[in-house]
This record gives C-alpha cells, sequence and structure tokens, in this order.
C-alpha cells in the first residue's frame, strides 16, 4: 500500500522479533538477499515470501526453513512447503484455503498484548472499524446493522486507544471481508479479548479459542510467544 501504512502482520512481525528469547541471536535478512545471506544460520524462519527473490527462494530449500506465512500462498510454492521443517499458520482457516497443501502445520495468532483491551459494561451498538476500503466490508457492515435494527458506530483513521475503548463497550465487532481472505486479523483477536460477539464471514480466519470468552483467549495470546519460539528452537 501506498504510504506509510503498517498493517497487523508487520505489528506482528515486530512483536514476535521483540520476545524473542534473551539467548536467541536474531539476524533479519533482506527478501532480496543474494543465497549466500542464508549461510551460518541454525535456523531460518521465512514471515513472509511475497518479495522473496527467485535464487534465494531455491536456495531457502535447503535450509529446511519455518515457514511463518500469514497470507494465502500460491501453489508454486509447494517445493518450498515440502522443504520446510514446520509450517506455521495464523489460523485453520488459513490453511483450509490451500488445498493444494495437505501436510502436518502447527497454528499460531499473532502476538499482541493480551491486556490491550478488557470488557467495559456492554451497550447495544455494534462497531466497524477498519480502513475504508471496499474490501474491508464498511458496507456489508452497515447492511447487516440495518437489517437488524442495530446502531452502528463507524471507525476509520481513528487512533487505536479510541478504537480499543469504543470497542471494550461495544455489544458486536462486525467484520465482513470482501474480495480478499484476511488469515486471522488482529482487530478479531481485539474484538475477543474486548468480549464482543463477533459477525464476521468464511473468509475471515478466527483464532484457536474463539468464542470461549476473553479470559480463554487472553491467557492463549499470552502464551504465543513462547509456543512460537519454542518451535523455532526444537524443530
Amino acid at each position: 500500500l501506498q504510504g506509510r501504512y503498517a498493517g497487523g502482520a508487520e505489528m506482528s512481525t515486530e512483536e514476535m522479533l521483540a520476545a524473542a528469547p534473551d539467548d536467541v541471536e536474531v539476524t533479519v535478512l533482506r527478501p532480496d538477499g543474494p543465497p549466500s545471506s542464508l549461510d551460518g544460520f541454525d535456523r531460518v524462519v521465512v514471515g513472509a515470501t511475497e518479495q522473496l527473490s527467485a535464487p534465494l527462494t531455491a536456495a531457502l530449500r535447503a535450509s529446511e526453513p519455518i515457514l511463518w506465512l500469514r497470507s494465502p500462498q500460491p501453489s508454486t510454492l509447494r517445493p518450498l512447503f515440502e522443504a520446510a521443517r514446520l509450517l506455521i499458520w495464523p489460523s485453520r482457516t488459513c490453511a483450509e484455503w490451500h488445498p493444494w497443501w495437505d501436510g502436518p502445520y502447527e497454528v499460531c495468532p499473532a502476538p499482541m498484548d493480551p491486556d490491550c483491551v478488557f470488557p467495559a459494561p456492554k451497550e447495544p451498538f455494534a462497531l466497524w472499524a477498519g480502513r475504508n476500503h471496499p474490501q474491508k466490508g464498511r458496507v456489508e457492515a452497515r447492511m447487516w446493522a440495518h437489517a437488524r435494527g442495530i446502531p452502528l458506530t463507524e471507525l476509520t483513521d481513528a487512533p487505536r486507544g479510541q478504537v480499543l475503548e469504543v470497542m471494550s463497550r461495544a455489544t458486536w465487532f462486525v467484520h465482513l471481508p470482501q474480495g480478499i481472505v484476511d488469515p486471522c486479523p488482529r482487530t478479531l483477536i481485539e474484538a475477543e479479548l474486548a468480549g464482543c460477539e463477533v459477525v464476521t464471514n468464511r473468509l475471515a480466519g478466527r483464532v484457536e479459542v474463539a468464542g470461549q470468552g476473553p479470559d480463554v483467549v487472553r491467557e492463549h495470546i499470552r502464551q504465543v510467544p513462547a509456543t512460537f519460539w519454542g518451535w523455532v528452537r526444537d524443530r
């Protein structure tokens, strides 16, 4: 995207790197770097494939990488998947979007501060919050609310703190993506933590413990960094 927008995947990368154990040294490699840049590492983690150069993609197969993928992947990457020592999806829904791959995998949502939002006394309104883009389902959220006679609050380009405060009071959070798959949106995890009733569709992945209550989701998210880095060290 143009400008300085950083979405959930970019945020989760920074947060996961910041949570690396003290005895783990992390080096960040450029996706267009030479194959020799992979030399000398105990583990190689691929955080995204979209910008990988062809030579680096080929070289990655020899390094038996851990694939930590947070977006839909093309079937042309099957050789890389076959060479990986571990594949991590953000949700089981995301894994199911890839019928060309039936190998083993683990599930790990985005890391985040699990105490970023708590439920407040709920009020009878729904919240839609996101970029003002057709893919984010703003019109569809309006239609859903109108059909049920539910007041809808819409927030776009709003400070995150404001969004979370309103989310804490909303009874419903509506996210109906259109034309894209949304593997496990950070905003849906936040809505779970806020105790909202989440309204979404089959294009959006959900955290494993979705619908089990804010406390269960909070503890699940709290364990995400330790789970991820445990896989990196042990596989």
